[in-house]
């Protein structure tokens, strides 16, 4: 079983594995591990002490065995092995086989312990005694160091994990206390983490130390009940009173937030106990003593690192407690046994090693003469088998291949149709479905539509209604004036229809009338009665008058008649009264009755008999009767002729009267709207009349406008001749007079408006004020928004372009703050390099077991603090780098320097082409963030306007050439480029933490951390567990729900349902919020994420044009979301978003909130991944186009030129050339990655770049011409070395420059409305003046400012020379007649124009003017974003400190530990070489303080160390004596002699430092007694490196 953890051995080179014993057998075999016939080992047999018995899955140091580790027993091996020397291995160079070949070419080239097995790692497992062939350091270092940044050697991967490693020993401290105090085993140190979390161990620990049973929760899985356990481990600190400082939370060891808390809880508990005295022991000290497994460490480092929790000290614990230290121990019998066989073991172990080999040799020569006895036959055979076997592979590989293409393409075409027929039949079964969804979808869509135009209609109601008033009201007066327009021009046709309508209305009258009367005949009929009634009336009123004349008569007669008629009826009547009684007249009358009937009845048969005729005659009766009284009436009617006459003419006129009245009383009741209609025609009649006129007069225009000005001419000379004539005769008192009333006039208007001015002096003050500043804003308004801003405009701000003091001391502080910035930058740097060295000499220590002075050394060198390192540097000057104390070649390499990385840094396709190589080739993330670290150097991390321009532009074409190189849009969503990498590192800056923290904090602040209750979670069955969790806790009784069901039945629980719709409503909510401050302070985005984006979206339009533009829209918002805003999101204290640290329910909210917004900006709604999710899509749909505006919005921005005001060519005539703060190392990592893929960058043979490469010449001579430097960083002023042939304007740019400076003076002397009017305009004497006096304060102003380069005047901005005074020695005539020169210049190469006098020039000043104050902005900002800089880099210092400690802690700790390990002096054997040396020393009085050792050279060679000596044959070595010595601290003298005498310049002292750093470049061989000493030079003697530190290692410090 593999062992986790293991004793550090005494010796790893040294220390030997016990063997398990192998199972016997009688005959040999041949397997795949054996090779040779098995070994067997015989078992333990008790004749050595045996073994102290180790603890369960580890081999740490307790109580017990703290001095020492356990021992092996070694007796028990029985290894036999035979040997093959050096000459018989190179004999094999003439065998046939290729094996035995490299065998011999291996024999000539390795050393003799290449051959000797040392250690049982060297040999082959399963072969005991054959050695284990592998690589050479120094192929490995060839194959390490195949670019400037190899990773590290295996000395930096065993420290890497040095914080790991001491975690997990403390971790076994605390491990091996609890079994001593529970008496039990527990799980591992790799695994006791988890195992403590269910507080079950520490609960069992509170019960062994109280001696009394307690309650304690076991259950197989981790559950909130297991927090009773922490909590009695708890309440035990409470009683033993250990210190709050001590303690640790429940979520540190339940959620795992702090486990290393937990562990230095319990070391803290352990020495409390102990101080107390309620255990009678101590905790161990573990550290430096125990071993672990690779991946363990790497796995511990990055769960430390992912926790990102600081490691408590654990080293002052005993001095916090006032615990004496442990005494010493007394080593007993034991133990020095153990100890001597310890260090006898090299001597054992190269004894057994010398048997295996001389066994094995024996072995493998009799092999070998049987295999060159049947030489040809081997050979023969194994071709025979290797054809029969490459024949069979090929045959099978083409049958399989065969095989798996026909299976393959039946698969996937099976595979299509069945994916096929199920989605027709899927979709074919939810037709109606489907239907039914479009149906609601449409319906719910236009009832929002129609309720959303109600809304904004109601809102709007009173508009719209006006709206529609003054629509119809257009309307109807455009349809009155259609019908006006076309009544004009059928007026012929209107009064014909009008005529004829007249016509027919009159006709129509008659015709009503006419109906009337024969409607009212019946009327007239009896009005003619009436009438004949009135005539007959007075006929007879007319009888009357003649009979009452006749009065008495007739009265007598009437009285008479009426008498006799009375009396006759009395006698009737008596007569009746008489006869009544008899019944006679009845019968009578009955019988007249009957008689009657029946004549009756006889007339009526008759008369039917006769009905015609009777007809007949009745119709002729009836006629003549008619007739007759027709007659008789026409007769009458004749009689009254003349009186019927008058009758009818009385009745029409009566008639006539009536209809009149009636027409009256109908006209007055439509009075208004006859005099509308009247008014109508007759203003249609007029303007008629008028058109007709205006038509005539039109026709006529000419000739009366003449007519009319020779009238208005003749009258107003008449007027004026005779005016004239009368003002002549009094002309001279006319003008006194008027002169006299001017002046009178003026004169009361001036007292007037005085007094006033003097009454309201205040008001007219402010008036002024008023006005002279909105003259001044339009103007300013005309020249930052004007298309074309006037002379007076710029002449009034051409003071804008001087720098003020405030403007001066900005630059210098923004200088001396970026200068800072890199000396900060640089100071961590090399306090970086310091504890990566301190690491490897740490390295070298454990594992090479050196003592410590040359890391004390190492460590006093730094002197305490990080920033002392820079103490001697030259960098805090001024001038960190002065070229002139370089000599002539080391200048000419810089200046070569300073033309690449100008070329690097202003052509970006070089790095762009590099980027894309780099992914093709897959670096590794070690290396590919190397690079990633040097691009930043090259554009100075960006922190200047210039920097931060280049930097965007290569992101860009790096951009644009990965896109171009995609095929399909897919492709390129599938890319992971390095320009993502880069920009990662780019946003990483002060702005880009305001702004995340402007968009995000607002957002986490009131949702997130002030909301602590606040629960997102989107899984039903989480909320329904916790919802049984909660009810349980309220209540103290087990919930009636069972918790496991499903997630669909558990969405059904109210309680569930109704905290699931709240958790997506306050989702909703949350992102709602974020697309507000989006798009509140979406403005506010720094310009380079919203450049990337905008480019993104340019060049995919370009490279895909047939793709919706809104998906590629989606895509560039995408890559903000991901690269940008999402790890702000979900990391905002990472991003400087949130002060604190936010709890793990925080950090769920935020991944929630995060997955949503993720959604939306990925433009896909929720799927069957997040089925929970999906009520939130109809949410997501509104989102995503709510989102497309924002991006839209995003990548609004203006070119990147325009905002930082830079072209390509701008380095080429600015004022200040730019600078370059960078490392000698990384300047010759830059040339090196450079020519590394030259071919790449650079695919023609005439490219600028490869001609300054070749001028450069190799790297590794310029760093080597450079060592001298005392700085390893300069200052690089960049220059550019083809600006001729990149910009062929330049010469028009420069000439247009120097007629901007020409313009700028001559517009303060002279003034026009234009400048063609001031440049055509003659000097005058006037304008000579105002130039010299200019001139005078020009120069005035150049003495004043001459210290401050800075300092510039509005003229000298557009020049290079700040103290040149060439343009101010020329007179005004000569400067005017010069900037003529360059216009017309100017205007040839069609840069300006005439046509608008000029105005480009004027244009580009009042730019320059309008920029001069965005310079200003973005100084301020720089400085701001330095400021934030300065304040991140002194934090990461303070990290680096403390570091920094905990290192030096560990080599106080360490030096403790080797200190306790001195032993005895070794027993020198008599009569040997070292004890005749001994000897000598003796008696020459030298006593070397660390010891002296004598060996001969054929010794050093036979070891391999020696491997060669100039001047001296090997036959000689044995002549040759070699003397190695050491009387200081980590100096070693190597002398050689030949017997008593010293070989003339055989002396060196070599240091350990230079040999442990040898060793660490992987150096092979070193160079001695000569130039050369670090194995490239031409020294006499030759060593092997690690031959020769095994050596001193083993002699200087030994353990004993």
């Amino acid at each position: 079983m593999r062992k986790s953890l293991r004793p550090l051995p005494s010796v790893p080179q040294s220390s030997p594995i016990v063997e398990k014993p192998g199972r016997t057998s009688n005959s040999p075999k041949h397997t795949r591990s054996q090779s040779v016939e098995p070994i067997q080992y015989p078992p333990y047999d008790g004749s050595t002490s045996p073994t102290s018995k180790p603890r369960p899955l580890s081999l740490a140091i307790s109580r017990a065995d703290s001095i020492r580790a356990p021992t092996r027993d070694h007796s028990s091996r029985n290894q036999v092995s035979t040997h093959l020397e050096r000459p018989d291995l190179q004999s094999f160079g003439k065998s046939s086989t290729s094996h035995l070949r490299t065998l011999s070419k291996f024999a000539q080239s390795a050393s003799e312990d290449d051959f000797t097995i040392r250690s049982p790692e060297q040999e082959v497992v399963g072969l005991h005694g054959r050695r284990r062939l592998q690589r050479t350091d120094s192929a490995r270092g060839k194959k390490s160091s195949a670019s400037g940044w190899a990773s590290r050697n295996w000395m930096d991967q065993q420290r890497q994990f040095l914080q790991a490693y001491e975690y997990l020993c403390h971790i076994g401290e605390a491990k091996e206390w609890i079994e001593d105090i529970i008496h039990k085993d527990i799980p591992p140190i790799v695994e006791l983490e988890e195992a403590l979390r269910d507080g079950v161990t520490l609960a069992e620990v509170v019960q062994a130390i109280q001696g009394r049973p307690v309650r304690i929760f076991r259950h197989p899985k981790l559950q909130f009940r297991h927090s009773d356990n922490i909590a009695l481990f708890f309440r035990f600190l409470a009683e033993v009173e250990l210190p709050e400082l001590f303690r640790f939370e429940l979520v540190d060891l339940y959620e795992k937030k702090n486990v290393p808390k937990v562990v230095y809880c319990i070391h803290a508990l352990s020495w409390l106990l102990f101080r107390k005295g309620i255990v009678d022991f101590r905790i161990g000290n573990l550290v430096g003593k125990l071993q672990f497994e690779d991946h363990e460490l790497e796995a511990m480092q990055k769960g430390l690192d992912k926790s990102g929790i600081s490691m408590p000290n654990f080293s002052g614990m005993q001095a916090n407690f006032d615990v004496e230290p442990e005494p010493e121990p007394v080593e007993s019998d034991e133990d020095r046994i153990d100890r001597e066989l310890a260090e006898n073991e090299p001597i054992i172990l190269d004894l057994q090693a010398q048997i295996r080999g001389a066994m094995l040799r024996i072995r493998l020569g009799n092999m070998m003469q049987r295999m060159w006895e049947n030489e040809d036959i081997i050979v023969d055979l194994q071709s025979r088998i290797r054809g029969d076997w490459a024949r069979q592979i090929a045959y099978y590989r083409l049958d399989m291949k065969r095989f798996a293409v026909n299976l393959q393409s039946a698969a996937r075409g099976f595979l299509v149709r069945s994916r096929l027929r199920g989605e027709e039949e899927y979709w074919r079964d939810k037709e109606w479905e489907v239907l039914k969804v479009q149906n609601l979808f449409r319906g719910r869509k236009a009832r929002a539509q129609v309720q959303f135009t109600k809304s904004r209609m109601q809102r709007h109601e009173n508009g719209i209604r006006q709206f529609q008033a003054a629509i119809r009201g257009a309307l109807e007066r455009l349809r009155v004036g259609n019908d006006y327009e076309q009544t004009r021009m059928s007026e012929a046709g209107v009064q014909h229809i009008q005529s004829m309508i007249r016509g027919a209305l009159i006709r129509q009258q008659i015709d009503r009338e006419y109906a009337e009367l024969r409607g009212s005949e019946t009327g007239t009929v009896q009005l003619q009665a009436a009438v004949r009634a009135s005539v007959l009336r007075r006929s007879l009123r007319a009888d009357q008058e003649s009979l009452r004349q006749h009065e008495s008569i007739i009265a007598l007669l009437q009285s008479a008649a009426r008498g006799a008629i009375a009396r006759r009826q009395n006698a009737q009547i008596q007569e009746k009264l008489v006869s009544s009684h008899v019944s006679w007249s009845d019968f009578h009358a009955k019988i007249r009755g009957n008689s009657l009937r029946s004549s009756l009845k006889q007339l009526q048969e008759a008369l039917r008999a006769e009905l015609p005729q009777i007809v007949d005659l009745q119709a002729i009766a009836r006629g003549g009767q008619l007739r007759s009284e027709v007659a008789d009436t026409l007769e009458q009617l004749k009689e009254q002729e003349t009186f019927i006459t008058s009758l009818q003419s009385y009745m029409r006129g009566f008639m006539s009267r009536q209809r009149h009245f009636s027409d009256l009383k109908a006209l007055q009741a439509q009075t208004p709207t006859i005099v509308d209609l009247q008014s109508a025609c007759r203003g249609f009649v007029q303007r008629q009349r008028t058109y007709e006129l205006l038509c005539e007069l039109n026709s006529h225009e000419p000739n009366i406008i003449d007519l009319q000005g020779v009238a208005r001419g003749m009258m107003l000379r008449m007027e004026i001749g005779a005016l004239l004539a009368k003002v002549e005769e009094h002309e001279s008192a006319i003008i006194e007079i008027q002169a006299l009333a001017r002046g009178l006039l003026v004169r009361s208007k001036f007292v007037e408006k005085k007094k006033y001015y003097r009454e309201n002096m205040e008001r007219v003050i402010k008036i002024q004020s008023f006005i002279r500043g909105r003259q001044q804003g339009e103007a300013y308004k005309s020249l930052t928004s004007g298309k074309n801003p006037p002379v007076s405009t710029i002449k009034n701000f051409v003071h804008l372009l001087n720098d003020s003091d405030l403007d001066f001391d900005e630059e210098i502080e923004f200088e001396r703050l970026r200068k800072t910035v890199v000396q900060h930058v640089r100071q961590n740097e090399l306090a970086e390099q310091y504890i990566d060295q301190l690491d490897i000499k740490i390295a070298l220590l454990v594992k090479n077991k050196i003592t410590l002075d040359e890391v004390v050394k190492h460590q006093k060198h730094f002197g305490g603090h990080v920033g002392a390192l820079l103490s001697s540097k030259d960098i805090s000057s001024k001038d960190p780098f002065d070229l002139k104390a370089l000599n002539k070649n080391s200048r000419r390499k810089l200046e070569h320097y300073q033309e690449l990385f100008f070329i690097l840094q202003t052509q970006p396709q070089y790095m762009a082409r590099l980027f894309k190589r780099i992914r093709e080739q897959a670096v590794a993330e070690k290396d590919t963030k190397r690079i990633e670290q040097l691009t930043m150097s090259l554009f100075g991390l960006a922190q200047k306007r210039r920097e931060d321009y280049y930097l965007l532009k290569l992101m860009a074409r790096s951009l644009k050439e990965e896109i171009d190189g995609c095929a399909t849009l897919q492709e390129y969503l599938r890319g992971n480029f390095f320009w993502g990498k880069l920009f990662a590192s780019y946003v990483r800056s002060p702005r880009d933490r305001k702004f995340l923290r402007d968009v995000f904090g607002p957002v986490i602040k009131e949702n997130i951390i002030e909301s602590e209750g606040l629960d997102l979670e989107s899984d039903p069955m989480q909320i329904y567990r916790s919802a049984i969790n909660n009810e349980e806790l309220r209540t103290g009784r087990r919930s009636h729900r069972d918790p496991n069901i499903p997630r669909e039945e558990a969405i059904k629980d109210p309680e569930t349902r109704e905290t699931f719709i709240h958790h997506l409503q306050d989702l909703r909510d949350i992102a709602d919020q974020f697309f507000a401050m989006m798009e509140e302070v979406l403005h506010k985005m720094p310009y380079g994420v919203r450049y990337i984006a905008s480019q993104m979206f340019a060049e995919l339009r370009q490279r895909f044009p047939y793709e919706a533009q809104e998906q590629l829209l989606q895509i560039a918002g995408h890559w903000v979301w991901k690269s940008y805003l999402q790890p702000a999101l979900i990391q905002p204290q990472h991003w400087g978003v949130v002060d604190r640290g936010l709890s793990p329910l925080m950090n769920r909210n935020l991944g929630e909130v995060a997955k949503v917004l993720g959604q939306v900006a990925a433009g896909r709604l929720f799927g069957g991944e997040n089925v929970y999710l999906q009520p939130l899509n109809s949410y997501i749909t509104e989102a995503i186009d709510r989102l497309q505006d924002i991006w839209s919005n995003l990548i609004s921005v203006r070119d990147a030129e325009t905002q930082f005001d830079i072209d390509e060519f701008n380095d080429l005539y600015a004022r200040t050339k730019p600078t370059l703060y960078i490392k000698l190392a990384d300047i010759f990592a830059i040339h090196n990655l450079v020519v590394d893929d030259l071919p790449t960058l650079c695919p023609s043979q005439d490219d600028p770049l490869r001609e300054v490469i070749r001028e450069l010449g190799s790297a590794k001579n310029n760093e080597n011409e450079l060592l001298h430097v005392s700085s390893t960083e300069i200052t690089l002023t960049l220059n550019p070395k083809f600006h001729d042939k990149e910009d062929p304007d330049a010469a028009v740019k420069a000439l247009f420059m120097e007629t901007k400076r020409y313009v700028l003076y001559i517009i303060r002397v002279q003034t026009g409305t234009n400048l063609m009017e001031i440049m055509i305009r003659p000097i005058t004497p006037e304008d000579e003046d105002r130039w010299d006096a200019l001139v005078r304060e020009e120069l005035a102003s150049h003495n004043r400012d001459r210290s401050k380069r800075l300092r510039s005047s509005a003229a000298s901005t557009y020049t290079t020379d700040m103290t040149s005074t060439t343009l101010l020695d020329m007179d005004y005539p000569s400067l005017k007649r010069e900037a003529l020169q360059n216009i017309l210049q100017l205007e040839r190469a069609g840069r300006i124009s005439r046509h608008n006098q000029y105005q480009e020039l004027l244009n580009v000043i009042a730019i320059d003017i309008r920029t001069k104050h965005r310079r200003r902005i973005q100084r301020a900002k720089e400085l701001e974003g330095v400021r934030a800089t300065l304040s991140a880099l002194d934090e990461k210092a303070h990290y680096l400190d403390q570091q920094l400690k905990s290192y030096n802690d560990y080599i106080e700790q360490a030096m403790i530990t080797l200190q306790n390990k001195r032993g005895k002096r070794r027993f020198l054997l008599p009569f040997t070489r070292q004890y005749n040396h001994m000897r000598e020393l003796q008696r020459a009085g030298r006593d070397y303080r660390f010891g002296s050792f004598k060996y001969s050279a054929r010794n050093l060679a036979e070891k391999g160390i020696l491997v060669s000596w100039q001047g001296y044959p090997e036959r000689q070595w044995d002549r040759i004596d070699v003397t190695l010595s050491s009387n200081t601290v980590g100096v070693f003298e190597i002398q050689g002699s030949q017997g008593s005498m010293m070989i003339p310049g055989a002396f060196a002292e070599v240091p350990l430092d230079g040999l442990l750093q040898a060793q660490f470049d992987n150096h092979q061989f070193m160079n001695l007694f000569g130039e050369g000493k670090d194995g490239s030079g031409s020294g006499a003697v030759r060593l092997n490196v690690n031959l020769f530190l095994h050596l001193i290692f083993k002699k200087f410090y030994r353990d004993e």
